[in-house]
């Protein structure tokens, strides 16, 4: 799949420590190495590889699936020890990881294969009419190759959006990405769950969010996720101003959240690597300084 040039940009050594703690598949399976995940006495974290501390926000950490509360408190002492690393950088649940071949992963509790380029575009992330593509960030294949994966999406594909009558929001977010279920706006969240599919309360890019209507015999409502930044997030949607008229809304989960939310749709799932393999699957990456001992 083709990555947006403006959007590449190569994460330097420290992005392999991004992943060294992971929850594998969307908050199923647990296991992360809590040795790679200290504290310093005054509270401020830091993933450790090789006797390097790099310094990581918790919002990363929930991103990655890393269990904060699992964090090894050390002395200033063995902490200061460590050389400093650069920070890692932040990522959100839903971003978009891809090594330099191509090999795209979903950003969810822990890293997702998304399958193919196929999958990419029909899960709406590959841009349509005048909406371009997801961002990706380019990490080093040498180093993702050597991580333990979630489970990966499974293959998806366009469906007929004319199942949809044109111009109404259903049609409309049938057109933007893949749509296996039938039915009004307000039951997809209830018929998309009942054929596997995630589902949840976050905005992330490419979901589709599904609410309540109070209007047109309470039919209910959908729209696309288009983008997330922080608390805010736009929706592309059809069918608000009248049949076939286009258009976007901003939304933001504290001030402003969506009238009458039922949820969120996500993506459907394959199988969860099993904790005996994720944990024989991680290397050793907490190596203290050496001749260093911890002391109280």
């Amino acid at each position: 799949m083709r990555v947006p040039r403006t959007l590449r940009f190569v994460l330097p050594f420290f992005a392999l420590l991004l992943v060294t703690s992971l929850c594998f598949g969307p908050r199923l399976v647990r296991a992360a190495p809590t040795d790679a995940l200290i504290s310093a006495p005054d509270g401020s974290l830091s993933l450790l590889i090789d006797g390097q501390r790099h310094p990581v926000d918790p919002a990363t950490l929930a991103a990655l699936g890393v269990d904060e509360t699992a964090t090894r408190v050390v002395s200033q002492r063995l902490f200061s020890t460590y050389t400093a690393g650069t920070p890692i950088p932040q990522f959100q649940d839903g971003a978009l990881i891809a090594d330099t071949s191509g090999a795209t992963y979903l950003v969810l509790d822990g890293l997702h294969r998304v399958p193919s380029a196929a999958t990419f575009s029909a899960d709406g992330w590959g841009g349509y009419q005048k909406f371009g593509e997801t961002p990706v960030a380019i990490v080093d294949a040498a180093l993702l190759a050597t991580l333990p994966k979630g489970a990966p999406l499974t293959e998806a594909q366009r469906g007929n959006p004319g199942v949809f009558e044109w111009g109404n929001c259903t049609w409309w977010v049938a057109q933007r990405r893949a749509v296996t279920w039938l039915g009004n706006g307000g039951e997809w969240y209830a018929n998309a769950k009942a054929q596997g599919y995630a589902v949840g309360d976050q905005p992330l890019p490419g979901a589709i969010l599904v609410r309540q209507s109070a209007s047109y015999g309470g039919y209910g409502h959908v729209a696309y996720v288009e983008s997330v930044d922080g608390n805010s997030f736009m929706v592309s949607e059809m069918n608000v101003s009248g049949v076939g008229q286009l258009t976007t809304r901003t939304y933001n989960t504290v001030s402003d959240p969506p009238p009458g939310l039922i949820g969120y749709v996500y993506w459907r799932f394959g199988e969860e690597p099993t904790p005996a393999a994720v944990r024989d699957a991680l290397p050793d990456r907490t190596a203290q300084p050496r001749g260093m001992t911890e002391t109280p």
